[in-house]
């Protein structure tokens, strides 16, 4: 007997240990789609960015080779980007990893949310579970009590005694 409730305990506890591994898995998988996700968006803006850049700084060179010569146009433009470079450099963790980390930290905190919420939920119907078969129990409990009780009585006016 206790043999077979080992091996029960066993096989159960490698099902767990699978699904465990399972859901270790996908939340990888889930981050993982994310990262990838927000990488891709963020490349694509930056070239994006790079592309209108590019075609502004082509157009104010030549508006501004017209009243100037192009090399100084051209040198306008190139400490306007210089200027860009140092601002987005100095100001990157208000611009760039901030925003980032306050973004991947919000899913994941979403997520583990809901999974609060899901145990709670699993919890309270596990607690409204038990507070029924502890009902049960105490109601079979007395049912058997009184019954015996009745046969009990029902013998003694009988005159069917037990000893």
């Amino acid at each position: 007997m206790q043999n077979d409730s080992f091996d029960q305990f066993k096989s159960e506890l490698t099902e767990y240990g699978s699904a465990l591994s399972k859901a270790g898995k996908l939340r990888m998988v889930s981050i993982i789609s994310r990262l990838l996700g927000l990488f891709l968006l963020i490349l694509s803006l930056v070239l994006l960015v790079f592309a209108i850049l590019s075609f502004g700084a082509v157009a104010i060179i030549h508006a501004l080779s017209n009243h100037m010569p192009i090399w100084a146009a051209a040198l306008i433009m190139g400490a306007l980007y210089f200027l860009f470079i140092v601002i987005t450099i100095s100001c990157r963790k208000q611009l760039f990893i901030h925003p980032f980390i306050r973004l991947l930290t919000a899913e994941i905190k979403t997520e583990e949310e809901l999974e609060k919420k899901t145990i709670e939920a699993d919890y309270q119907a596990d607690l409204r579970r038990m507070r029924i078969e502890t009902q049960v129990e105490n109601a079979t409990r007395e049912f058997t009590f009184y019954t015996k009780l009745v046969y009990r009585v029902w013998n003694f006016i009988t005159g069917k005694f037990r000893k």
